[in-house]
């Protein structure tokens, strides 16, 4: 089991975290955000969640659902 598939059962079970995917990182490489380990990309987008006033979860919730929408 690798890091995406504990951070997404974590979010399942209530802990609001960000499991890194496919539209997660192509909406960081839209931003000009690429080549980081998923640990540095996940910090990336708990950093921003924070300093927006967001839970890390409904923030990588939003950004999935605009990115699948885009793609």
């Amino acid at each position: 089991m690798g890091p995406k598939t504990v951070d997404y059962i974590g979010n399942l079970v209530g802990r609001s975290q960000v499991a890194i995917d496919v539209h997660l990182r192509a909406f960081a490489a839209d931003a000009g955000v690429s080549g980081l380990t998923y640990e540095q990309l996940q910090a990336v987008y708990e950093e921003t969640a924070t300093l927006l006033g967001q839970e890390p979860g409904g923030f990588e919730h939003a950004v999935r659902r605009f990115k699948s929408q885009t793609a």
